[in-house]
Protein backbone atom coordinates (compact mmCIF):
# COMPACT_ATOMS: atom_id res chain seq x y z
CA UNK A 1 0.00 0.00 0.00
CA UNK A 2 1.53 3.31 -1.08
CA UNK A 3 0.65 6.94 -0.47
CA UNK A 4 -1.80 8.28 -3.04
CA UNK A 5 -1.74 11.94 -2.06
CA UNK A 6 0.51 14.41 -0.31
CA UNK A 7 -0.60 17.07 2.21
CA UNK A 8 -0.15 20.74 1.34
CA UNK A 9 0.81 22.74 4.36
CA UNK A 10 -1.55 21.98 7.27
CA UNK A 11 -4.54 21.20 5.03
CA UNK A 12 -5.31 17.71 3.64
CA UNK A 13 -7.99 17.18 1.02
CA UNK A 14 -9.38 13.65 0.84
CA UNK A 15 -11.75 12.47 -1.85
CA UNK A 16 -14.36 9.80 -1.17
CA UNK A 17 -11.97 6.99 -2.16
CA UNK A 18 -9.09 8.01 0.17
CA UNK A 19 -8.11 7.70 3.81
CA UNK A 20 -5.16 8.91 5.87
CA UNK A 21 -3.47 8.35 9.20
CA UNK A 22 -2.64 11.36 11.37
CA UNK A 23 -0.23 11.12 14.32
CA UNK A 24 -0.50 13.18 17.46
CA UNK A 25 3.04 14.28 18.18
CA UNK A 26 2.30 14.86 21.84
CA UNK A 27 1.22 11.28 22.74
CA UNK A 28 1.99 9.29 19.60
CA UNK A 29 -1.59 8.23 18.94
CA UNK A 30 -2.53 7.66 15.31
CA UNK A 31 -6.03 8.35 14.10
CA UNK A 32 -7.88 7.31 10.94
CA UNK A 33 -9.52 9.91 8.74
CA UNK A 34 -11.65 8.96 5.71
CA UNK A 35 -13.05 10.89 2.80
CA UNK A 36 -16.83 11.49 3.00
CA UNK A 37 -19.00 9.41 0.67
CA UNK A 38 -20.21 12.37 -1.42
CA UNK A 39 -17.99 15.42 -0.95
CA UNK A 40 -14.72 14.04 0.31
CA UNK A 41 -13.14 15.69 3.35
CA UNK A 42 -11.04 18.77 4.18
CA UNK A 43 -8.76 18.10 7.11
CA UNK A 44 -7.09 20.99 8.99
CA UNK A 45 -4.09 19.78 10.94
CA UNK A 46 -3.17 21.22 14.29
CA UNK A 47 0.34 22.22 15.12
CA UNK A 48 0.89 18.99 17.13
CA UNK A 49 -0.38 16.75 14.30
CA UNK A 50 1.38 15.26 11.33
CA UNK A 51 0.31 13.09 8.42
CA UNK A 52 1.61 9.54 8.41
CA UNK A 53 0.26 8.80 4.92
CA UNK A 54 -2.65 9.10 2.52
CA UNK A 55 -3.87 5.96 0.64
CA UNK A 56 -6.59 4.68 -1.58
CA UNK A 57 -9.28 2.69 0.15
CA UNK A 58 -9.13 -1.11 -0.22
CA UNK A 59 -11.57 -2.34 -2.86
CA UNK A 60 -12.57 -6.02 -2.87
CA UNK A 61 -14.44 -7.08 -6.05
CA UNK A 62 -17.23 -9.63 -6.13
CA UNK A 63 -16.13 -13.29 -5.85
CA UNK A 64 -12.95 -12.23 -4.02
CA UNK A 65 -12.03 -11.79 -0.38
CA UNK A 66 -9.45 -9.77 1.54
CA UNK A 67 -7.33 -11.11 4.40
CA UNK A 68 -6.60 -8.43 7.02
CA UNK A 69 -4.01 -8.93 9.76
CA UNK A 70 -4.43 -7.41 13.24
CA UNK A 71 -8.06 -6.48 12.52
CA UNK A 72 -9.74 -3.55 14.30
CA UNK A 73 -12.43 -4.48 16.85
CA UNK A 74 -15.28 -2.02 17.20
CA UNK A 75 -16.17 -3.57 20.55
CA UNK A 76 -12.80 -2.74 22.12
CA UNK A 77 -11.95 0.18 19.88
CA UNK A 78 -8.55 -1.27 19.17
CA UNK A 79 -6.86 -3.83 16.92
CA UNK A 80 -6.45 -7.50 17.83
CA UNK A 81 -2.75 -8.22 17.37
CA UNK A 82 -1.94 -11.55 15.69
CA UNK A 83 -5.50 -12.18 14.58
CA UNK A 84 -6.78 -12.45 11.00
CA UNK A 85 -10.05 -11.42 9.49
CA UNK A 86 -11.69 -12.46 6.22
CA UNK A 87 -13.61 -9.69 4.46
CA UNK A 88 -15.57 -10.96 1.44
CA UNK A 89 -16.34 -8.76 -1.58
CA UNK A 90 -17.81 -6.69 -2.92
CA UNK A 91 -16.53 -4.32 -0.26
CA UNK A 92 -14.58 -1.10 0.24
CA UNK A 93 -12.84 -0.20 3.49
CA UNK A 94 -9.98 1.73 5.03
CA UNK A 95 -7.26 0.25 7.17
CA UNK A 96 -7.12 1.33 10.80
CA UNK A 97 -3.75 2.13 12.24
CA UNK A 98 -2.01 -1.20 12.94
CA UNK A 99 -4.03 -3.18 10.42
CA UNK A 100 -2.28 -4.74 7.43
CA UNK A 101 -3.60 -6.19 4.22
CA UNK A 102 -2.28 -9.72 3.75
CA UNK A 103 -3.79 -10.00 0.29
CA UNK A 104 -6.88 -10.24 -1.87
CA UNK A 105 -7.71 -13.76 -3.01
CA UNK A 106 -10.21 -15.31 -5.38
CA UNK A 107 -12.99 -17.20 -3.70
CA UNK A 108 -12.73 -20.95 -4.21
CA UNK A 109 -15.00 -22.43 -6.89
CA UNK A 110 -15.53 -26.19 -6.67
CA UNK A 111 -16.74 -28.31 -9.58
CA UNK A 112 -18.92 -31.36 -9.00
CA UNK A 113 -15.86 -33.62 -8.94
CA UNK A 114 -13.86 -31.45 -6.51
CA UNK A 115 -13.81 -31.02 -2.76
CA UNK A 116 -11.96 -29.29 0.08
CA UNK A 117 -10.62 -30.96 3.20
CA UNK A 118 -11.05 -28.42 6.03
CA UNK A 119 -9.73 -28.45 9.57
CA UNK A 120 -10.99 -26.16 12.35
CA UNK A 121 -8.20 -24.54 14.37
CA UNK A 122 -10.77 -23.09 16.78
CA UNK A 123 -14.48 -23.49 17.26
CA UNK A 124 -15.99 -21.96 14.13
CA UNK A 125 -19.31 -21.72 12.31
CA UNK A 126 -19.88 -24.86 10.27
CA UNK A 127 -19.27 -24.20 6.54
CA UNK A 128 -22.46 -26.11 5.70
CA UNK A 129 -24.60 -24.45 8.37
CA UNK A 130 -28.13 -24.05 7.09
CA UNK A 131 -27.54 -26.55 4.27
CA UNK A 132 -28.45 -30.19 3.92
CA UNK A 133 -29.03 -31.59 7.43
CA UNK A 134 -26.98 -28.98 9.30
CA UNK A 135 -28.84 -26.40 11.41
CA UNK A 136 -28.11 -22.70 10.98
CA UNK A 137 -26.28 -22.56 14.34
CA UNK A 138 -24.08 -25.60 13.64
CA UNK A 139 -20.50 -25.24 14.79
CA UNK A 140 -17.26 -26.95 13.84
CA UNK A 141 -15.27 -27.98 16.87
CA UNK A 142 -11.56 -27.26 17.15
CA UNK A 143 -9.54 -30.06 15.53
CA UNK A 144 -12.55 -31.40 13.65
CA UNK A 145 -12.16 -32.09 9.94
CA UNK A 146 -14.83 -32.14 7.25
CA UNK A 147 -14.94 -32.50 3.50
CA UNK A 148 -17.13 -30.18 1.47
CA UNK A 149 -17.91 -31.07 -2.13
CA UNK A 150 -18.88 -29.04 -5.19
CA UNK A 151 -20.63 -27.58 -6.97
CA UNK A 152 -20.29 -24.50 -4.74
CA UNK A 153 -18.36 -21.32 -3.97
CA UNK A 154 -16.40 -21.12 -0.74
CA UNK A 155 -14.70 -18.35 1.22
CA UNK A 156 -12.69 -19.76 4.12
CA UNK A 157 -13.27 -18.76 7.71
CA UNK A 158 -10.35 -17.28 9.59
CA UNK A 159 -10.23 -20.23 12.01
CA UNK A 160 -10.69 -22.92 9.34
CA UNK A 161 -7.61 -24.14 7.47
CA UNK A 162 -7.74 -25.72 4.04
CA UNK A 163 -5.66 -28.88 4.35
CA UNK A 164 -5.93 -29.95 0.74
CA UNK A 165 -8.04 -29.77 -2.36
CA UNK A 166 -9.33 -33.14 -3.52
CA UNK A 167 -10.65 -34.41 -6.79
CA UNK A 168 -12.77 -37.49 -7.41
CA UNK A 169 -10.98 -40.46 -8.97
CA UNK A 170 -12.83 -42.02 -11.92
CA UNK A 171 -12.58 -45.81 -11.93
CA UNK A 172 -13.45 -48.06 -14.84
CA UNK A 173 -14.73 -51.62 -14.51
CA UNK A 174 -11.14 -52.93 -14.68
CA UNK A 175 -9.72 -50.50 -12.07
CA UNK A 176 -9.86 -50.08 -8.32
CA UNK A 177 -8.28 -48.29 -5.40
CA UNK A 178 -7.25 -49.25 -1.88
CA UNK A 179 -8.62 -46.79 0.70
CA UNK A 180 -7.73 -46.61 4.40
CA UNK A 181 -9.85 -45.12 7.17
CA UNK A 182 -7.56 -42.96 9.32
CA UNK A 183 -9.84 -43.35 12.37
CA UNK A 184 -10.03 -47.15 12.42
CA UNK A 185 -7.04 -48.11 10.23
CA UNK A 186 -9.25 -50.44 8.22
CA UNK A 187 -8.44 -50.75 4.52
CA UNK A 188 -11.09 -51.42 1.89
CA UNK A 189 -11.09 -52.07 -1.84
CA UNK A 190 -13.12 -49.74 -4.03
CA UNK A 191 -13.92 -51.30 -7.42
CA UNK A 192 -15.05 -49.46 -10.52
CA UNK A 193 -17.19 -48.52 -12.33
CA UNK A 194 -17.62 -45.38 -10.15
CA UNK A 195 -16.16 -42.02 -9.12
CA UNK A 196 -14.22 -42.35 -5.86
CA UNK A 197 -14.43 -39.35 -3.51
CA UNK A 198 -12.30 -39.79 -0.42
CA UNK A 199 -14.01 -38.71 2.78
CA UNK A 200 -12.32 -36.41 5.27
CA UNK A 201 -11.01 -39.36 7.31
CA UNK A 202 -9.87 -41.44 4.32
CA UNK A 203 -6.67 -41.65 2.33
CA UNK A 204 -5.25 -43.85 -0.40
CA UNK A 205 -3.42 -46.93 0.86
CA UNK A 206 -0.36 -48.35 -0.87
CA UNK A 207 -0.31 -52.09 -1.48
CA UNK A 208 3.21 -53.41 -2.05
CA UNK A 209 4.20 -56.65 -3.71
CA UNK A 210 7.28 -58.76 -3.20
CA UNK A 211 9.62 -59.06 -6.17
CA UNK A 212 8.50 -62.65 -6.78
CA UNK A 213 4.83 -61.63 -6.71
CA UNK A 214 5.44 -58.72 -9.08
CA UNK A 215 7.25 -60.99 -11.52
CA UNK A 216 4.61 -63.71 -11.26
CA UNK A 217 1.82 -61.20 -11.99
CA UNK A 218 3.67 -59.61 -14.90
CA UNK A 219 4.56 -56.28 -13.26
CA UNK A 220 8.31 -56.95 -13.43
CA UNK A 221 10.41 -58.52 -16.15
CA UNK A 222 11.90 -61.94 -15.50
CA UNK A 223 15.35 -63.13 -16.55
CA UNK A 224 14.63 -66.53 -18.09
CA UNK A 225 17.09 -69.27 -19.09
CA UNK A 226 17.84 -70.11 -22.69
CA UNK A 227 14.93 -71.50 -24.76
CA UNK A 228 12.36 -70.61 -22.07
CA UNK A 229 9.07 -69.18 -23.22
CA UNK A 230 8.40 -65.57 -22.23
CA UNK A 231 5.19 -65.29 -20.25
CA UNK A 232 4.57 -61.60 -21.00
CA UNK A 233 5.88 -59.59 -23.92
CA UNK A 234 6.26 -56.47 -21.80
CA UNK A 235 5.71 -55.86 -18.06
CA UNK A 236 2.47 -54.14 -17.11
CA UNK A 237 2.65 -50.65 -15.67
CA UNK A 238 1.34 -49.91 -12.20
CA UNK A 239 1.27 -46.11 -12.01
CA UNK A 240 0.43 -45.88 -8.33
CA UNK A 241 0.84 -48.30 -5.43
CA UNK A 242 -2.73 -47.57 -4.37
CA UNK A 243 -4.02 -49.03 -7.65
CA UNK A 244 -5.86 -52.28 -7.09
CA UNK A 245 -4.14 -55.48 -8.23
CA UNK A 246 -6.33 -56.81 -11.04
CA UNK A 247 -5.61 -60.18 -12.68
CA UNK A 248 -7.29 -60.87 -16.02
CA UNK A 249 -7.88 -64.59 -16.36
CA UNK A 250 -8.57 -66.10 -19.76
CA UNK A 251 -10.56 -69.26 -20.27
CA UNK A 252 -8.72 -72.36 -19.03
CA UNK A 253 -6.65 -70.37 -16.50
CA UNK A 254 -6.71 -70.29 -12.69
CA UNK A 255 -5.11 -68.39 -9.82
CA UNK A 256 -4.77 -69.21 -6.13
CA UNK A 257 -5.13 -66.32 -3.67
CA UNK A 258 -4.56 -66.55 0.09
CA UNK A 259 -5.14 -64.25 3.05
CA UNK A 260 -3.60 -65.67 6.19
CA UNK A 261 -5.04 -69.16 6.60
CA UNK A 262 -7.80 -68.74 4.02
CA UNK A 263 -7.32 -69.55 0.35
CA UNK A 264 -9.47 -69.30 -2.75
CA UNK A 265 -8.99 -70.48 -6.33
CA UNK A 266 -10.58 -68.52 -9.17
CA UNK A 267 -11.06 -69.91 -12.68
CA UNK A 268 -11.26 -67.81 -15.84
CA UNK A 269 -12.54 -66.07 -17.76
CA UNK A 270 -12.77 -63.44 -15.04
CA UNK A 271 -11.22 -60.23 -13.74
CA UNK A 272 -9.91 -60.95 -10.23
CA UNK A 273 -9.44 -58.05 -7.78
CA UNK A 274 -7.08 -58.78 -4.92
CA UNK A 275 -8.41 -57.57 -1.59
CA UNK A 276 -6.09 -55.31 0.43
CA UNK A 277 -4.43 -58.13 2.39
CA UNK A 278 -4.68 -60.93 -0.19
CA UNK A 279 -1.59 -62.39 -1.85
CA UNK A 280 -1.19 -64.49 -4.99
CA UNK A 281 0.33 -67.93 -4.59
CA UNK A 282 3.58 -67.98 -6.57
CA UNK A 283 4.88 -71.14 -8.26
CA UNK A 284 8.62 -71.42 -8.88
CA UNK A 285 8.71 -73.70 -11.92
CA UNK A 286 11.56 -75.13 -13.95
CA UNK A 287 12.29 -74.09 -17.51
CA UNK A 288 14.79 -74.03 -20.32
CA UNK A 289 16.31 -76.94 -22.26
CA UNK A 290 17.44 -79.04 -20.53
CA UNK A 291 14.97 -78.31 -17.73
CA UNK A 292 16.52 -76.31 -14.88
CA UNK A 293 14.88 -75.48 -11.52
CA UNK A 294 13.62 -72.07 -10.40
CA UNK A 295 13.52 -70.65 -13.92
CA UNK A 296 10.15 -68.91 -13.89
CA UNK A 297 7.73 -67.46 -11.38
CA UNK A 298 4.06 -67.73 -12.25
CA UNK A 299 0.82 -66.95 -10.44
CA UNK A 300 -1.58 -67.69 -13.30
CA UNK A 301 -1.74 -71.43 -13.94
CA UNK A 302 -2.76 -72.60 -17.43
CA UNK A 303 -4.82 -75.78 -17.54
CA UNK A 304 -3.28 -76.90 -20.83
CA UNK A 305 -2.87 -78.62 -23.13
CA UNK A 306 0.78 -77.61 -23.24
CA UNK A 307 4.17 -79.30 -23.40
CA UNK A 308 7.41 -79.73 -21.46
CA UNK A 309 10.51 -79.82 -23.68
CA UNK A 310 13.45 -81.57 -22.06
CA UNK A 311 16.85 -82.91 -23.07
CA UNK A 312 18.37 -85.80 -21.12
CA UNK A 313 21.34 -88.12 -21.31
CA UNK A 314 20.92 -91.91 -21.08
CA UNK A 315 23.37 -94.85 -21.07
CA UNK A 316 22.52 -98.09 -22.82
CA UNK A 317 23.35 -101.64 -21.79
CA UNK A 318 26.53 -101.62 -23.88
CA UNK A 319 27.69 -98.29 -22.33
CA UNK A 320 26.69 -96.06 -25.26
CA UNK A 321 25.71 -92.55 -24.16
CA UNK A 322 22.78 -90.92 -25.97
CA UNK A 323 21.29 -87.41 -25.80
CA UNK A 324 17.51 -87.46 -26.22
CA UNK A 325 15.21 -84.52 -27.06
CA UNK A 326 11.71 -85.28 -25.84
CA UNK A 327 8.38 -83.44 -25.55
CA UNK A 328 5.84 -84.35 -22.86
CA UNK A 329 2.35 -83.10 -23.68
CA UNK A 330 0.26 -82.36 -20.61
CA UNK A 331 -3.00 -80.98 -19.28
CA UNK A 332 -4.65 -80.65 -15.88
CA UNK A 333 -7.65 -82.66 -14.74
CA UNK A 334 -9.69 -80.21 -12.66
CA UNK A 335 -11.37 -81.35 -9.46
CA UNK A 336 -13.90 -78.60 -8.73
CA UNK A 337 -14.41 -79.86 -5.19
CA UNK A 338 -10.67 -79.69 -4.42
CA UNK A 339 -9.25 -76.99 -6.72
CA UNK A 340 -6.34 -76.28 -4.37
CA UNK A 341 -4.73 -79.55 -5.51
CA UNK A 342 -3.74 -77.79 -8.78
CA UNK A 343 -1.26 -75.67 -6.80
CA UNK A 344 0.02 -78.47 -4.55
CA UNK A 345 3.41 -78.64 -6.30
CA UNK A 346 5.41 -75.45 -6.44
CA UNK A 347 7.45 -76.82 -9.36
CA UNK A 348 5.24 -79.28 -11.21
CA UNK A 349 7.38 -78.98 -14.36
CA UNK A 350 10.56 -79.99 -12.57
CA UNK A 351 8.81 -82.79 -10.65
CA UNK A 352 7.28 -84.31 -13.80
CA UNK A 353 10.44 -83.91 -15.89
CA UNK A 354 12.66 -85.54 -13.24
CA UNK A 355 10.25 -88.43 -12.70
CA UNK A 356 9.83 -89.24 -16.38
CA UNK A 357 13.51 -88.74 -17.21
CA UNK A 358 14.52 -91.14 -14.46
CA UNK A 359 12.21 -93.84 -15.84
CA UNK A 360 13.55 -93.31 -19.39
CA UNK A 361 17.14 -93.75 -18.13
CA UNK A 362 16.19 -96.97 -16.37
CA UNK A 363 14.61 -98.32 -19.55
CA UNK A 364 17.58 -97.32 -21.72
CA UNK A 365 19.94 -99.24 -19.42
CA UNK A 366 18.08 -102.48 -20.32
CA UNK A 367 18.78 -102.27 -24.07
CA UNK A 368 21.76 -102.18 -26.40
CA UNK A 369 22.55 -99.08 -28.36
CA UNK A 370 21.24 -100.43 -31.67
CA UNK A 371 18.04 -101.75 -30.10
CA UNK A 372 17.27 -98.61 -28.11
CA UNK A 373 18.22 -96.25 -30.94
CA UNK A 374 15.94 -97.97 -33.44
CA UNK A 375 12.96 -98.32 -31.07
CA UNK A 376 13.39 -95.28 -28.81
CA UNK A 377 9.94 -93.74 -29.33
CA UNK A 378 8.15 -97.06 -28.86
CA UNK A 379 10.16 -98.04 -25.78
CA UNK A 380 9.73 -94.62 -24.12
CA UNK A 381 5.94 -94.64 -24.58
CA UNK A 382 5.66 -98.22 -23.34
CA UNK A 383 7.75 -97.44 -20.28
CA UNK A 384 5.99 -94.24 -19.26
CA UNK A 385 2.41 -95.20 -20.15
CA UNK A 386 2.64 -98.94 -19.37
CA UNK A 387 0.13 -99.75 -22.09
CA UNK A 388 -2.25 -96.92 -21.12
CA UNK A 389 -3.19 -93.90 -23.25
CA UNK A 390 -2.03 -91.40 -20.59
CA UNK A 391 -0.45 -91.08 -17.18
CA UNK A 392 -1.87 -89.11 -14.24
CA UNK A 393 0.13 -87.50 -11.41
CA UNK A 394 -2.29 -87.59 -8.50
CA UNK A 395 -0.23 -85.05 -6.53
CA UNK A 396 -1.68 -82.14 -8.54
CA UNK A 397 -3.90 -83.71 -11.22
CA UNK A 398 -1.39 -83.30 -14.06
CA UNK A 399 -1.98 -85.74 -16.94
CA UNK A 400 0.70 -86.67 -19.51
CA UNK A 401 -1.18 -87.70 -22.66
CA UNK A 402 1.52 -87.62 -25.32
CA UNK A 403 5.26 -88.19 -25.74
CA UNK A 404 7.33 -87.21 -28.78
CA UNK A 405 10.97 -88.25 -29.13
CA UNK A 406 12.25 -85.48 -31.39
CA UNK A 407 15.88 -86.53 -31.58
CA UNK A 408 18.36 -89.08 -30.32
CA UNK A 409 22.09 -88.49 -30.84
CA UNK A 410 25.09 -90.49 -29.53
CA UNK A 411 27.50 -88.46 -27.43
CA UNK A 412 30.50 -90.66 -28.41
CA UNK A 413 32.10 -88.97 -31.49
CA UNK A 414 33.07 -92.33 -33.05
CA UNK A 415 29.59 -93.76 -32.73
CA UNK A 416 28.11 -90.46 -33.80
CA UNK A 417 30.25 -90.49 -36.98
CA UNK A 418 29.33 -94.11 -37.82
CA UNK A 419 25.68 -93.37 -37.20
CA UNK A 420 25.89 -90.28 -39.39
CA UNK A 421 27.49 -92.35 -42.16
CA UNK A 422 24.84 -95.01 -41.84
CA UNK A 423 22.13 -92.40 -41.92
CA UNK A 424 23.74 -90.80 -44.97
CA UNK A 425 23.91 -94.19 -46.71
CA UNK A 426 20.28 -94.85 -45.90
CA UNK A 427 19.37 -91.42 -47.10
CA UNK A 428 21.25 -91.98 -50.36
CA UNK A 429 19.54 -95.35 -50.87
CA UNK A 430 16.21 -93.81 -50.11
CA UNK A 431 16.92 -90.87 -52.40
CA UNK A 432 17.95 -93.21 -55.25
CA UNK A 433 14.83 -95.29 -54.75
CA UNK A 434 12.67 -92.17 -54.75
CA UNK A 435 14.42 -91.01 -57.92
CA UNK A 436 13.84 -94.37 -59.67
CA UNK A 437 10.24 -94.42 -58.58
CA UNK A 438 9.88 -90.88 -59.91
CA UNK A 439 11.37 -91.88 -63.27
CA UNK A 440 9.06 -94.93 -63.50
CA UNK A 441 6.13 -92.77 -62.57
CA UNK A 442 7.14 -90.24 -65.25
CA UNK A 443 7.37 -93.00 -67.91
CA UNK A 444 4.05 -94.42 -66.85
CA UNK A 445 2.46 -91.00 -67.09
CA UNK A 446 3.98 -90.54 -70.57
CA UNK A 447 2.49 -93.86 -71.77
CA UNK A 448 -0.84 -93.00 -70.20
CA UNK A 449 -0.71 -89.66 -71.97
CA UNK A 450 -0.03 -91.21 -75.33
CA UNK A 451 -2.81 -93.74 -74.84
CA UNK A 452 -5.20 -90.97 -73.95
CA UNK A 453 -4.10 -88.98 -77.01
CA UNK A 454 -4.71 -92.02 -79.30
CA UNK A 455 -8.13 -92.56 -77.79
CA UNK A 456 -8.88 -88.90 -78.24
CA UNK A 457 -7.78 -89.07 -81.90
CA UNK A 458 -10.01 -92.12 -82.54
CA UNK A 459 -12.90 -90.37 -80.87
CA UNK A 460 -12.24 -87.36 -83.09
CA UNK A 461 -12.29 -89.49 -86.29
CA UNK A 462 -15.49 -91.22 -85.20
CA UNK A 463 -17.00 -87.86 -84.44
CA UNK A 464 -15.97 -86.49 -87.84
CA UNK A 465 -17.53 -89.52 -89.67
CA UNK A 466 -20.68 -89.14 -87.66
CA UNK A 467 -20.75 -85.44 -88.45
CA UNK A 468 -20.25 -86.16 -92.23
CA UNK A 469 -23.03 -88.74 -92.24
CA UNK A 470 -25.30 -86.38 -90.38
CA UNK A 471 -24.43 -83.61 -92.87
CA UNK A 472 -25.24 -85.86 -95.92
CA UNK A 473 -28.54 -86.97 -94.44
CA UNK A 474 -29.45 -83.44 -93.60
CA UNK A 475 -28.59 -82.26 -97.11
CA UNK A 476 -30.73 -85.11 -98.64
CA UNK A 477 -33.55 -84.17 -96.37
CA UNK A 478 -33.23 -80.58 -97.45
CA UNK A 479 -33.20 -81.54 -101.17
CA UNK A 480 -36.21 -83.89 -100.73
CA UNK A 481 -38.10 -81.27 -98.89
CA UNK A 482 -37.22 -78.80 -101.68
CA UNK A 483 -38.40 -81.26 -104.42
CA UNK A 484 -41.64 -81.92 -102.57
CA UNK A 485 -42.14 -78.24 -102.15
CA UNK A 486 -41.43 -77.69 -105.88
CA UNK A 487 -43.85 -80.49 -106.94
CA UNK A 488 -46.50 -79.15 -104.67
CA UNK A 489 -46.02 -75.71 -106.12
CA UNK A 490 -46.14 -77.11 -109.70
CA UNK A 491 -49.33 -79.06 -108.97
CA UNK A 492 -50.86 -76.02 -107.45
CA UNK A 493 -49.82 -74.02 -110.58
CA UNK A 494 -51.36 -76.63 -112.99
CA UNK A 495 -54.50 -76.72 -110.95
CA UNK A 496 -54.70 -72.97 -110.94
CA UNK A 497 -53.96 -72.82 -114.71
CA UNK A 498 -56.60 -75.57 -115.55
CA UNK A 499 -59.13 -73.83 -113.41
CA UNK A 500 -58.39 -70.53 -115.10
CA UNK A 501 -58.70 -72.08 -118.60
CA UNK A 502 -61.97 -73.77 -117.69
CA UNK A 503 -63.33 -70.57 -116.26
CA UNK A 504 -62.29 -68.76 -119.49
CA UNK A 505 -63.99 -71.43 -121.66
CA UNK A 506 -67.16 -71.18 -119.60
CA UNK A 507 -67.14 -67.44 -120.03
CA UNK A 508 -66.64 -67.88 -123.79
CA UNK A 509 -69.53 -70.37 -124.05
CA UNK A 510 -71.72 -68.13 -121.95
CA UNK A 511 -70.97 -65.31 -124.34
CA UNK A 512 -71.74 -67.61 -127.33
CA UNK A 513 -74.96 -68.75 -125.79
CA UNK A 514 -75.92 -65.14 -125.31
CA UNK A 515 -75.23 -64.49 -128.96
CA UNK A 516 -77.17 -67.54 -130.13
CA UNK A 517 -80.21 -66.67 -128.10
CA UNK A 518 -80.54 -63.41 -129.98
CA UNK A 519 -81.99 -62.62 -133.42
CA UNK A 520 -78.81 -63.44 -135.34
CA UNK A 521 -78.43 -66.75 -133.57
CA UNK A 522 -80.67 -68.62 -135.84
CA UNK A 523 -78.91 -67.37 -138.96
CA UNK A 524 -75.55 -68.28 -137.35
CA UNK A 525 -76.84 -71.75 -136.57
CA UNK A 526 -78.06 -72.25 -140.09
CA UNK A 527 -74.76 -71.07 -141.41
CA UNK A 528 -72.85 -73.49 -139.27
CA UNK A 529 -75.20 -76.29 -140.17
CA UNK A 530 -74.68 -75.69 -143.90
CA UNK A 531 -70.91 -75.57 -143.35
CA UNK A 532 -71.06 -78.86 -141.52
CA UNK A 533 -73.16 -80.48 -144.23
CA UNK A 534 -70.78 -79.37 -146.89
CA UNK A 535 -67.85 -81.00 -145.07
CA UNK A 536 -69.76 -84.29 -144.69
CA UNK A 537 -71.02 -85.12 -148.23
CA UNK A 538 -72.11 -88.70 -147.45
CA UNK A 539 -74.45 -87.66 -144.64
CA UNK A 540 -78.04 -87.51 -145.70
CA UNK A 541 -80.40 -85.71 -143.50
CA UNK A 542 -84.12 -86.16 -144.10
CA UNK A 543 -86.29 -83.15 -144.43
CA UNK A 544 -88.13 -83.79 -141.22
CA UNK A 545 -84.90 -84.61 -139.20
CA UNK A 546 -83.32 -82.41 -136.51
CA UNK A 547 -79.64 -81.53 -136.18
CA UNK A 548 -78.17 -81.88 -132.68
CA UNK A 549 -75.00 -79.90 -132.04
CA UNK A 550 -74.42 -81.04 -128.48
CA UNK A 551 -74.21 -77.53 -126.99
CA UNK A 552 -76.73 -78.08 -124.21
CA UNK A 553 -74.06 -79.24 -121.73
CA UNK A 554 -72.04 -76.08 -122.13
CA UNK A 555 -75.08 -73.85 -122.20
CA UNK A 556 -76.34 -75.35 -118.97
CA UNK A 557 -73.03 -74.75 -117.28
Amino acid sequence: MTNSASPTGNVILLNRFQFCHVRNKNNGDILLHEGEPKHGKRLQLESHEEVVGVWEKIRVPDHKYAVVLNPFSAATGDIIPGDREIRPGPAEFSLHPGEALEGIEDEIVLADDEGLLLRAEKDSPHPLAGEQSFPAEAMLKAGQEILIKGERRYIPHKHIRIKEKRKSIPLSSKNGKYVQNSDTGKVRLVRGECDLFLEHNESLWNKTLTREEAQALGYEEQTTPNQSRVLVAEPRQRKDLSDAIVVDLEANEAIAIYNGNTERVVFGPDAVFLEPHERPKVLFISGGVPVRPNALRIAILKMGPDFIHDQLTVRTKDNATLAIDVNFRWRFQIDREHPYRLFALKDFVGFVAQTLSSEIREEAAKHTFEDFHSKAAELVKQTLFNGQSSRLFTENGLEIFGIDVEGIVPEDPEIKKKLADAIKTNVDIYTQRVKEEAELESARRLIDGREKNEKARQNLITLEIANSRTLTIEQAKIKGEAAVAFAESEAQAVEIRTKAEREAEILRLKDLTGILSGDGGKAYIELERARALRETDKVVVPTDSKLVLGLEKYLNE
